[in-house]
């Protein structure tokens, strides 16, 4: 009897050795494959951001466009004319023109030099997160494409523009706005280039800080709901928040009349943490 009971005690543990042993393969096999899903789509969408980049043409005159001369009386084919193309009745930019012909959701183009942060940016002010998931071609896509706030107005444009991008564990998109958690990044990183299809611009970093979106949390900075500064004194209150965040001296400010650009990630120091880099047009 006692063997026979020895047997089935033994019997069962090696039945639940087994179970285990499956189920453990099977989550192994299940994570592997779920990673390997996720890093495919995120080559994908740098796959696509560099196919698109390569539409991006240089300012070429010809006949067909037309020109603006941003300096005295700049030439056509001068560094200081800039040159545009007509798309269904609207000026755009003729180097933009191409994608913007292919996605009429295109904005602009973001670039932060000496960064990998280099997409195109989308606006759909009617359905502000349409592009929260999908990619240039409106397919699906787990890195989604950077875009604007519906509250913002590039055309006008707003004393600031919000532009909101996912943290990629991969490090794509607006994962290397993290490093600015460190003076000496900010320090060689102090550009940035948010051209729209309406024309050029150049910013310069003023602050960048951790924040969140708790909307129960009253205290909180709310840097996402400043678009419009009523008065001087609205607009020198949300640079004043931004600086005082930002845990190193920013020499550069910003004052009532500049034009702002905030770019906005998640960050994981906090629940519903954020990200948050705000710069001032300096061109």
């Amino acid at each position: 009897m006692k063997d026979k009971n020895k047997k089935k005690k033994k019997s069962k543990y090696e039945g639940l050795l087994n179970f285990l042993l499956v189920f453990f393969v099977l989550v192994f096999l299940g994570s592997g494959g779920y990673l390997g899903y996720y890093y495919y789509n995120i080559h994908k969408s740098e796959k696509l951001s560099s196919d698109l980049e390569e539409m991006v043409e240089d300012d070429q005159y010809s006949d067909e466009e037309f020109y603006y001369a941003t300096a005295g009386d700049a030439k056509p084919g001068s560094s200081a004319a800039v040159m545009f193309k007509e798309v269904d009745g609207k000026m755009i930019l003729s180097k933009y023109a191409a994608l913007y012909e292919k996605n009429k959701d295109l904005i602009g183009w973001l670039y932060i030099p000496g960064t990998n942060i280099n997409y195109p940016v989308m606006h759909t002010p009617e359905d502000e997160e349409f592009y929260l998931r999908r990619d240039f071609n409106k397919e699906y896509s787990t890195s989604g494409t950077l875009f604007v706030s519906k509250y913002s107005d590039v055309i006008k444009p707003s004393d600031n523009v919000v532009i909101y991008g996912h943290n990629m564990k991969a490090g794509t998109m607006f994962h290397a706005l993290l490093n600015y958690s460190d003076e000496e990044y900010y320090k060689e990183h102090k550009t940035v280039i948010f051209n729209t299809v309406f024309g050029n611009a150049e910013y310069e970093v003023i602050a960048a800080f951790r924040s969140n979106i708790k909307e129960i949390d009253d205290t909180s900075f709310k840097y996402y709901q400043f678009y419009d500064a009523a008065s001087a004194e609205e607009f020198d209150d949300y640079v004043s928040n931004c600086k005082a965040l930002t845990p190193y001296e920013i020499p550069i400010s910003a004052s009532y009349g500049d034009k702002l650009i905030t770019l906005s990630t998640c960050s994981y120091h906090t629940e519903e943490g954020r990200y948050v880099v705000v710069a001032k047009r300096v061109k």
